[in-house]
């Protein structure tokens, strides 16, 4: 499901835009993300970025949603595809050194994955009452609450106009996206 022109060109414009504000420490890191998620939507599919890094800021893993690009594929969030990416890596640093920052807070699969993982922290930009996890993580079972205590989880360091950006990216063409996800349920 594509997004209107219009609101393409809104979203590309304001992201364009943007210039990084350096004195928020996630925000170069965030710009990515939202430059993954921005991709994502304009590929017709959820506006979600995700990507993995160390404490130096490198990136190891990138990815944006891709459940609805192409043929359907209903754990192609971009937390999924970032993960499937750095366990693929010969080398890489110890998972619970690395963290996870994504535009939309994660969902229950993703948090869960991320968990098992054993990433160190997991930083996102904006909350997702109706589908995120992280701030309701003290009802987890009991196995994945032990392992969330492990855990660091923050909101991301960022300018207020990127934040406002990523929740654009995350909100546009929901309902759609949602239609989409119900017919391919539906098949």
């Amino acid at each position: 499901m594509d997004i209107s022109d219009t609101l393409a060109a809104e979203l590309r414009s304001q992201f364009e835009g943007l210039e990084p504000d350096l004195r928020f420490r996630d925000e170069a890191q965030a710009m990515h993300a939202c430059e993954l998620a921005l991709q994502s939507l304009l590929a017709g599919t959820y506006g979600v970025g995700a990507l993995v890094m160390d404490d130096r800021h490198r990136v190891w893993a990138e990815s944006g949603n891709e459940v609805l690009s192409g043929r359907f594929d209903s754990a192609a969030h971009a937390e999924m595809r970032v993960f499937d990416q750095l366990e693929a890596r010969e080398n890489k640093p110890p998972s619970q050194t690395l963290s996870l920052l994504v535009t939309l807070e994660p969902c229950p699969m993703c948090l869960s994955r991320a968990l098992y993982a054993g990433i160190g922290e997991i930083i996102y930009l904006v909350e997702d009452g109706e589908g995120g996890m992280a701030h309701l993580r003290d009802h987890l079972p009991p196995a994945l609450r032990e392992l969330a205590q492990l855990c660091r989880f923050r909101r991301a360091d960022v300018s207020a106009p990127l934040r406002e950006l990523a929740r654009q990216l995350s909100r546009a063409g929901l309902q759609a996206h949602r239609e989409e996800l119900m017919h391919q349920r539906a098949s």
